[in-house]
């Protein structure tokens, strides 16, 4: 590895993923020379009503100065991949991945209406990306094609693990590149950027080969219909229940548009292995017996608009739970999701279906290394730097604790978030210059950008309700012509509204007449005096601060 420059010449940018879970994206930079690694979208905190997802605020970009040359993705769970069709047509750069995660950009970048340039990254065939070589070294995960990424410097090699595992015995036999990852650390690896997804979990984790005994016994008991629910992007799980359905005898239908998709997407590349007239369309069950029936269902996070919630409310044209049917949940509760998840398991009961989860039979398995494999990685690689990423600050600690105790010096290890760049010269590696790396919040069908204001608005709506005020003037003289008139949404309790707001109205008629008229003249001037009273009258009075719209009509 040859000595650097007296200048700063390595940086890293976390404009995502770093110190959270979700909406990864990092920014790898050798002087002005930069590629992007994966462009994820992550899900809206309590409070943030109403936003469908989130993605990187990537304006910084703007002031850096960098010859970005390339967006690189390490695979195509939503997470990694979902403000492609956001930030692409900004970045404006070629789009390198695997065959199925280029399908899957394809395919939402289809829906936008924004072509893009995909370019295939084979695995272990290094490319040119403007200055870098870079190569895919394949790893295994919870969606196919997953690969670290590997950019080669004129100082060594810097490794972006993207999330993976090793698993010995997986669904394809695509195996990790071990030994290419041996190859590399003997060669000199500067710097591994690592998952630390389970970097609180000892040991190993459990093959995805490893659940197909419990499923296969518990769609074979089952003497109703069976319903599982899953991650629509896990097409290893996919394959494994079909292949339960297929051993108990049963025709397998798809419920939900995500996992059709993905079906179909996989089946086309030949990725996908489903047998002759097993599949039936999922508007065409009705004449096939409950006992012969499988339904591979999305909405396991409890998803109100997904397939499984609806089916679980009588909601799902065609189907119906009932007394010896059993809803199967091949999946793990994402952090947050524990209470909506509790109500589905409630309306699935209420139709007299039985449940079986992950705490009860062995029905899933994490598609992320703990921490034996998160030192083997270390151990392949032998990196000069470590620097850990993908999870919340406690995983962030623990996996640096993990790379010491393979032997990488303290002082070579690197925490930091969003926002807080890093550098490598001939210091060793530093925090470099803050930068702004934000979120832009995404609303609605239209997938409009919306602003914190607009948070703000719907906040105060949703914590202490609305109030509108109409006001009548006279055009002539400056006057009120009658009380001023309130509604209130979502501020009292009917019991006493209409009291509270006949005080309130009294007050404001009261304080309005006081007023100068040349104040009640200007329309903007008095809805604003109307707006302002009526908050401080509602924080004095009742406790909070309703947002107020102000109606004023001059007769």
């Amino acid at each position: 590895m040859s000595a650097m420059s007296n200048t700063p010449v390595i940086r890293c940018f976390p404009f995502g993923g770093v110190g959270e879970f979700g909406k990864n994206m990092m920014v790898y930079a050798v002087d002005d020379d930069a590629v992007v690694v994966d462009c994820g979208m992550g899900f809206p905190e309590p409070g943030q009503h109403g936003v469908d997802i989130v993605i990187p605020d990537i304006t910084a970009l703007d002031e850096m100065g960098l010859n970005i040359h390339a967006l690189l993705l390490t695979h195509g769970h939503e997470d990694h991949i979902g403000a492609v069709p956001f930030i692409l047509p900004k970045l404006k750069v070629p789009v390198y991945g695997t065959q199925i995660t280029l399908a899957l950009v394809k395919a939402k970048l289809s829906e936008s209406g924004y072509k893009g340039d995909l370019r295939l990254l084979d695995e272990y065939t290094p490319i040119k990306v403007g200055p870098f070589r870079v190569e895919g070294v394949p790893v295994t995960h919870s969606i196919m094609d997953a690969i670290s990424i590997a950019i080669h410097t004129p100082y060594g090699a810097m490794i972006h693990t993207g999330d993976f595992k090793f698993d010995p015995s997986p669904i394809d036999g695509r195996v990790s590149g071990l030994e290419k990852f041996s190859q590399l650390g003997d060669q000199g690896v500067l710097l591994v950027a690592s998952d630390s997804t389970n970097a609180t979990r000892a040991g190993t984790g459990p093959s995805e080969v490893s659940v197909a005994a419990d499923l296969r016994k518990a769609v074979a008991k089952c003497k109703g219909k069976v319903v599982v629910t899953t991650f629509a992007s896990n097409m290893f799980r996919i394959q494994q229940i079909i292949e339960a359905a297929e051993a108990a005898g049963r025709k397998v239908a798809l419920a939900g548009r995500s996992l059709e998709k993905n079906t179909g997407l996989t089946r086309d590349l030949k990725r996908l292995n489903i047998p002759a007239n097993i599949l039936v369309d999922i508007k065409q069950t009705q004449n096939i017996p409950d006992n012969e029936l499988l339904i591979i269902a999305t909405g396991s996070q409890g998803e109100w608009r997904a397939a499984l919630a609806r089916i679980a409310q009588d909601k799902f044209k065609g189907i119906r739970l009932g007394e010896g049917d059993l809803v199967i949940f091949s999946s793990s509760n994402i952090p947050g999701n524990e209470r909506v998840i509790a109500g589905l398991f409630n309306h699935i009961y209420r139709r007299g279906a039985r449940i079986l989860h992950a705490g009860q039979a062995h029905l899933h398995v994490s598609g992320h290394a703990q921490q034996d494999e998160l030192k083997q990685m270390l151990e392949l690689t032998r990196p000069k730097y470590f620097y850990p990423v993908h999870g919340e600050y406690r995983n962030l600690i623990e996996h640096r604790e993990l790379a010491v105790s393979t032997g990488i010096a303290f002082e070579n290890t690197m925490i930091a978030e969003n926002g807080q760049s890093v550098v490598i010269d001939e210091k060793g590696i530093t925090h470099g210059p803050k930068f702004h790396a934000g979120a832009v919040f995404v609303d609605g069908i239209h997938r409009d950008e919306i602003d914190d204001m607009v948070l703000r608005d719907r906040r105060i709506l949703a914590d202490d309700g609305m109030i509108s005020v109409t006001v009548l003037i006279s055009q002539h003289e400056g006057t009120l012509l009658t009380a001023p008139e309130l509604v209130a949404r979502g501020v009292l309790h009917e019991s006493v509204s209409d009291e509270v707001l006949q005080d309130a109205s009294q007050d404001m008629h009261h304080y309005l007449d006081a007023m100068d008229q040349e104040i009640l003249a200007d329309i903007d001037e008095t809805r604003e005096e109307i707006r302002l009273w009526l908050r401080r009258w509602c924080k004095k009075r009742l406790g909070r601060r309703p947002m107020v719209l102000p109606v004023v009509v001059e007769i």
